[in-house]
């Protein structure tokens, strides 16, 4: 059996942000360098990040990463070698259009510097003195919502859009227990568990972490998500990983071999009635008989089953996650850029709707 999911996490948020402005967002999370504030909306609260240029931040607290930086990475991911080539000019292009046009100068409201974020249905006169007390604290920065999609989120989009928000395409993501339910009989899905019943791995269930743990964990990550994918995804360190762990914003779920070593581990991060799981690695030296990364999907399915809840299992691995039953949607970022000046607001409107003209299908066809 899982352990109770955490408590929600929105009162937390004041310990969230006060814990990294004690020292600095850099000092837990290398790549990121950022101002963060606490947001009170309808009585509860929310963390808010506000950036400027910080050209090389991850890509959770930096558009200009994401489209950019993050962008060239991926593009082995293109199947033609000729719109590789069409999408490298594109990018290059795009890099210096974006720094002119400011898209970094955000402020990234919900942001909890994961892979995903989970936002709070708001109300559409919520938005509207949101977006107007925003714009008035921070007149010359755009504002921002990220990990928005149109299953999980319908009334939030229509709301935004409603109030002079735009929705930018970022990611094709992967979504379980949604309209399909019978992802649970799937036989890639009873497989998984069937190995997750029978490893001579230890599980290591959330409350049974010590401190010593952590820096396991914090090489495990690193192993997958940054030597293996990108150094532009967030990097995180062991403290963070502690703190995380002690505060309960995030649950981990590890794996431990005979010299009782954490070899993977998956950390599950859960609001809205969501779970989403945006740290997550394993010891890639390890031999590829002991599944790992199936053994760590294999435990979130489980548990997303026996909370009934939904699942997002953010992007990337895009056969693995369709074959075990996700739900392919393109996820947006929310921006806001009336208020803008003239130049700087037609810059970001224009790409905006050249994203939204290429990138959906680009996304849906190459599964990035």
């Amino acid at each position: 059996m899982s352990t109770l999911p955490p408590n929600p996490a929105w009162p937390d948020a004041v310990t969230f942000v006060c814990f990294l402005k004690n020292k600095s967002t850099e000092h837990f999370i290398k790549n990121i360098k950022s101002d963060i504030e606490i947001l009170k909306v309808e009585q509860k609260y929310y963390p808010i990040t506000i950036n400027r240029t910080e050209y090389q931040n991850s890509y959770v607290c930096s558009p200009y990463t994401a489209y950019i930086s993050y962008a060239r990475d991926e593009l082995g991911l293109i199947q033609s070698t000729r719109m590789q080539w069409v999408f490298r000019a594109m990018i290059w292009g795009a890099s210096g259009l974006l720094k002119l046009g400011k898209i970094n100068q955000t402020a990234s409201i919900n942001n909890w510097l994961f892979s995903t974020n989970l936002v709070p249905e708001w109300q559409a006169g919520t938005v509207k003195r949101l977006t107007q007390d925003l714009t008035q604290l921070h007149p010359y920065h755009a504002l921002s919502i990220r990990s928005l999609n149109t299953i999980t989120n319908p009334q939030l989009i229509k709301n935004l859009s409603a109030n002079g928000w735009m929705m930018l395409p970022a990611r094709q993501i992967y979504l379980f227990n949604t309209d399909e339910k019978d992802w649970w009989t799937r036989n890639n899905v009873k497989n998984d568990q069937r190995l997750l019943r029978k490893t001579d791995l230890e599980q290591v269930l959330p409350e049974q972490h010590s401190s010593e743990d952590f820096k396991a964990i914090e090489a495990c990550y690193n192993k997958l998500y940054i030597e293996k994918h990108s150094t532009f995804n967030p990097q995180y360190n062991a403290d963070y990983f502690e703190f995380l762990h002690q505060n309960r914003l995030i649950e981990f779920f590890s794996f431990r071999d005979k010299d009782k070593k954490i070899v993977a581990s998956i950390g599950l991060f859960t609001q809205q009635n969501t779970i989403t799981a945006p740290i997550a690695g394993y010891d890639t030296d390890q031999p590829k008989s002991l599944g790992l990364y199936r053994l760590l999907i294999a435990q979130l399915l489980k548990t997303t089953h026996e909370r009934d809840q939904v699942l997002n299992l953010s992007s990337g691995a895009s056969d693995f996650k369709m074959q075990r039953g996700g739900q392919a949607v393109i996820e947006y970022t929310a921006f806001y850029v009336d208020h803008l000046p003239s130049k700087q607001k037609f810059i970001l409107r224009f790409f905006t709707k050249l994203m939204n003209r290429f990138a959906p299908k680009v996304f849906a066809d190459n599964s990035i």
